[in-house]
């Protein structure tokens, strides 16, 4: 059997895996798009600092993002970022100006919800797939020091 042959066919494995890498791609981007409005809007006497991470938070979420759609496709599956399937994520951040105090709690909130996606995703393919594991503690290495940045906000 070649390597092309057991590519083109889908293993329960990589199956489990590319399951686990769409789950969390749309999240991923939807939290990227939320970071840059709060980004944009951001108003109070904590505007720079927070300014500042949440443009690192939506590079960071889109880089994470691109990783995964990647992972996706090098495993023989498509991944699915259109809008209507990012849209479908829920979690929408407020629109219009956003106090200092909001966007912490708001994007706080929201980046525990795709970390707690990413802990399922982690479990999902612990035995299935190394490299889409580690992408997923990537991840979720990174959502936890940005939760960890906005809580030192709040203080």
């Amino acid at each position: 059997m070649t390597t092309s042959d057991v590519l083109s066919r889908p293993s329960t494995a990589r199956l489990s895996a590319a399951s686990a890498l769409q789950r969390l791609l749309p999240e991923l981007v939807a939290l990227t798009l939320q970071a840059k409005q709060a980004h944009w809007n951001l108003t109070g006497p904590g505007f720079h600092p927070l300014h500042v991470l949440t443009d690192e938070l939506a590079a960071d979420t889109r880089a994470w993002a691109d990783r995964v759609a990647e992972r996706s496709v090098a495993l023989g599956f498509t991944a699915d970022a259109r809008p209507a399937t990012v849209a479908a994520v829920g979690g929408e951040f407020p629109g219009g100006p956003v106090s200092d105090r909001e966007v912490i709690t708001e994007l706080g909130a929201l980046v525990d919800a795709v970390a707690a996606t990413t802990r399922s995703g982690l479990a999902a393919v612990e035995a299935a797939d190394a490299v889409t594991h580690d992408i997923h503690i990537e991840v979720l290495e990174g959502l936890e020091k940005y939760h960890w940045f906005l809580r030192a906000q709040a203080t």
